[in-house]
């Protein structure tokens, strides 16, 4: 158990606001320093970056995890002391409003924290004819490339289409807007080149947090606006 001083010291509000900038501190410094090995930190799941990643490359991102740990405790020693303290007072909408706001972060930092364990990313080039395997023995065929380019030989726009080998396999068309999903794997066309071949650069994601960060997402919104409905009606 806590002792009262150190509870009301991870509790307290200001040590929230304090967390909060000292990750986006951290964040832009990381922005500036993450050269070298950090070029591959949009590659990799979060953990597997850390894992290879020197610490005098990574030091940034370690502090901002630890950070985020702090912050999502006093998230919920702040929900806990404001449930505590303002039972059976006042208005009961006012009262949860915010507690949802705070389930839908933890709910967010906890998606990144299962995709960062168990996600998977991968880049790879494929042409037409192409065929991608998925675990369980699925498969992807690449059936054709397509890019539109400018009159000085710039690409305006591109696309994909791909087909599930099966017996029921549908064509579907993927753009950088416009990924294709299979089984709960991503494919996303990040760039397309005709010559000498249609070729074509994608990148394959699997992210485990994706459900739970729409719920942290929808319950943070809807917080917002039970709260603000709430206090614009007094």
């Amino acid at each position: 158990m806590l002792s009262g001083k150190w509870h009301d010291r991870l509790a307290s509000l200001n040590l929230g606001l304090w967390l909060m900038a000292g990750v986006m501190v951290l964040l832009a410094v990381g922005s500036f320093v993450g050269g070298g090995e950090g070029s591959s930190i949009n590659d990799l799941p979060l953990l597997v970056w850390l894992k290879e990643t020197p610490i005098t490359a990574a030091w940034w991102l370690w502090l901002t995890i630890a950070l985020l740990a702090l912050l999502a405790l006093n998230t919920i020693l702040c929900s806990i002391d404001s449930l505590r303290r303002k039972y059976q007072k006042g208005n009961l909408l006012l009262l949860i409003a915010p507690q949802i706001m705070h389930l839908g972060f933890l709910f967010i930092a906890l998606a990144h924290l299962f995709s960062a364990w168990g996600g998977f990313k991968q880049s790879m080039v494929v042409r037409e004819g192409s065929v991608i395997g998925f675990p369980e023995g699925a498969q992807v065929q690449v059936v054709r490339l397509q890019a539109v380019f400018s009159p000085k030989g710039f690409p305006t726009d591109y696309s994909g289409e791909l087909r599930e080998v099966t017996a029921v396999g549908e064509v579907q068309t993927i753009s950088p807007n416009h990924p294709f999903f299979l089984h709960g794997f991503g494919i996303y066309l990040k760039e397309v080149q005709l010559y000498p071949e249609p070729a074509a650069l994608i990148e394959i994601h699997w992210e485990p947090g994706a459900p739970w960060a729409l719920a942290g997402a929808l319950l943070f919104t809807v917080g917002n606006v039970v709260l603000l409905a709430v206090r614009r009606g007094k």
